[in-house]
């Protein structure tokens, strides 16, 4: 691993990878993706190599108990706005067109 890192999870792809380390980079953690993929040249090495996330061994547990939570949590269903009648799509807790918060 790199500079006293390891791995705390992969993925099969890029864009997943970078959604976890957004996701703990919000929280504080210091994590970093790490692929064998050639820059980039060939994605397709991301199926068999994997794509890891990287982060220090004092933030392993925090980091992997952050993204088992974030698999945990339900996808929300489209609502409709309590106060505008706007119909606002799976995940939003504001609506767009008025600003009302999820009821």
């Amino acid at each position: 691993m790199r500079d006293g890192m390891s791995i705390v999870k992969s993925y099969t792809n890029e864009t997943e990878a970078q959604i976890a380390l957004a996701h703990l980079q919000a929280e504080g953690i210091t994590a970093v993706i790490e692929a064998d993929n050639c820059g980039g040249m060939r994605p397709h090495m991301d199926l068999t190599c994997g794509v890891h996330l990287l982060v220090t061994g004092l933030d392993c547990e925090k980091a992997a108990a952050l993204l088992q939570d974030a698999k945990a949590d339900p996808i929300t269903e489209a609502w409709t706005c309590s106060s505008c009648n706007e119909k606002i799509e799976a995940g939003f807790d504001t609506c767009w067109q008025c600003g009302a918060e999820k009821k």
